[in-house]
């Protein structure tokens, strides 16, 4: 597998520009994670009536929305099509809300301490290490892998706000569950920046030419993603727990029974073992709640 075959796996929505199909990649069962089972994605606040129409097509039943409150309101809640059951399982991700004030205050002294001399990339791998560490922020990954090892939630997107860090390390949890080698792990990890550079390059400008940030330097750490920063996170799984395997049914509180239906579901037996096209995904039949399933789940329309 190479980065090249990227875009066989991307959504193109008008409205969200990191939702792709995680599966694709071979593990080292030897089986391949199938498409269109498991979705990562952006923010879905702004997509249009054809980008509903085409997640429709998906046969999506569940979409997660790790947003916390505040930034559903702030930013809008999810558009989705009819009948999709809507989980909110907020993580905070760490303190982004004061680095973003702090950038807007186009205080630029201020921003060079805070964020220059490798500040801002020690503050992501701090972030990245409290998915693992921080109890809180672990329960509601635990609730979304839970909510997965439940065939009758498949097809399933999972999403934050930009799709790269929360959902990057979700991402990466699921695909070492499954058996998906750590290298290719990274480079799916690795692919947000490609995703978001057209968006991120204007930001920077745009920034600059407001006088609200002088040098944009500063804002790359934050903005793009780093294999240290994924790295920080599995070093933190083994520190805490030993293995990965101890991290998932220690940490998370996923079961090996419920990781044995995850694997099931994505590697073969419940689902047809070719891949599906994304375009002719057929609308699978959405059951009802399942093992792990969430409260504060709804169904949108």
């Amino acid at each position: 597998m190479t980065p090249e075959r990227a875009p066989s796996r991307h959504v193109p929505l008008e409205g969200a520009v990191n939702v792709r199909d995680i599966g694709g990649y071979r593990t080292a069962y030897g089986r391949e994670v199938i498409r269109g089972r498991l979705f990562r994605g952006d923010s879905l606040r702004q997509l249009t009536h054809n980008d509903t129409e085409r997640l429709e097509q998906l046969g999506l039943c569940t979409v997660i929305d790790f947003r916390t409150p505040g930034e559903i309101l702030l930013s809008g809640p999810d558009r989705l099509p009819y009948g999709v059951e809507l989980a909110q399982l907020p993580v905070s991700g760490g303190d982004l809300g004061s680095i973003y004030e702090l950038i807007a205050s186009g205080d630029h002294d201020q921003q060079r301490r805070k964020l220059g001399d490798g500040r801002a990339a020690s503050f992501m791998v701090e972030m990245n290490r409290a998915f693992v560490a921080d109890g809180r922020q672990r329960e509601g990954f635990g609730a979304a892998l839970r909510l997965m090892c439940a065939a009758e939630k498949l097809p399933l997107l999972y999403h934050c706000t930009g799709g790269k860090d929360r959902t990057g390390w979700m991402t990466a949890t699921v695909l070492t569950a499954l058996g998906v080698p750590r290298e290719l792990v990274l480079r799916d990890y690795l692919l947000s920046n490609d995703f978001h550079r057209t968006g991120y390059t204007k930001l920077r400008l745009d920034l600059i030419k407001g006088g609200i940030v002088r040098d944009p330097e500063l804002l790359r750490p934050i903005l793009e993603q780093s294999a240290t920063y994924l790295g920080a996170a599995f070093e933190e799984a083994d520190r805490r727990y030993a293995s990965f395997d101890r991290f998932l049914t220690r940490g998370l509180g996923v079961s090996d029974d419920l990781l044995d239906e995850l694997r099931r579901a994505l590697l073969g037996d419940l689902v047809p073992p070719e891949p599906v096209p994304l375009a002719l995904a057929a609308v699978s039949p959405c059951g009802g709640a399942g093992p792990g399933g969430a409260s504060g789940t709804r169904r949108t329309g």
